[in-house]
């Protein structure tokens, strides 16, 4: 019993010693290409905690998130650092979505056994708790996700039906994904101060959403 107890008390030591390390290293999510991510049945690694610079001022463009550089990389993405309830932060990878200078986030649910939110870890967190942070380039920003929940809204974003659609053994189309879309507001910044738009208040897609 003796000898039971010092192993769990050294592997719970080794486990604490690992997330401290990784606290002050951080853990990015895997990157993989389009065609690995197909092999990988769309399924990366998830991280943990994201480090950067963590930019303190309003963006009012984000069209530069298309300029990144991602040398070697076939696609250009944002990490995502959603909270969890015990703690430790579940970080993802995603592609951006710039319209008209404001920042866009798809999340597609290939799940449809399981309900939306809780097909996916991140996005069940973000309806937990909508604070995030968001990685690109080396930069971080803190930020509040708001799920574009209008179907009018989502449709004119995509420029289609957000369900997607396959005909079925009977004959009948039946729903196989969705693609749920947020939009991404920075926190803690004066930009919803004074007379600004706050996210609960603001217009999720612009008048005219074909313009790019």
């Amino acid at each position: 019993m003796k000898i039971v107890k010092v192993g769990i008390v050294v592997i719970v030591g080794i486990l604490a010693l690992t997330l401290l390390t990784l606290r002050v290293t951080g853990l990015e999510p895997e990157y993989l290409d389009l065609n690995q991510l197909r092999a990988h049945h769309m399924i990366a690694r998830p991280g943990l905690w994201l480090k950067g610079e963590v930019v303190t001022t309003p963006v009012t463009n984000w069209s530069f998130v298309d300029k990144i550089e991602h040398p070697g990389r076939s696609l250009n993405t944002i990490l995502v650092e959603t909270r969890t309830p015990y703690f430790i932060p579940h970080s993802v990878r995603t592609m951006p979505t710039v319209r008209n200078g404001q920042l866009y986030i798809r999340s597609h649910q290939d799940r449809m056994d399981v309900p939306f939110p809780n097909d996916k870890s991140w996005t069940s967190n973000v309806a937990r708790d909508p604070r995030v942070r968001i990685k690109i380039g080396d930069k971080l920003y803190e930020a509040t996700l708001v799920l574009v929940a209008d179907r009018a809204q989502a449709t004119a974003f995509l420029g289609r039906n957000p369900e997607i659609l396959q005909s079925g053994p009977d004959g009948q189309e039946h729903v196989v994904g969705y693609d749920h879309v947020y939009r991404v507001f920075q926190r803690n910044i004066p930009e919803y101060g004074g007379d600004q738009p706050s996210p609960s208040t603001a217009g999720l897609i612009p008048e005219n959403p074909s313009q790019k």
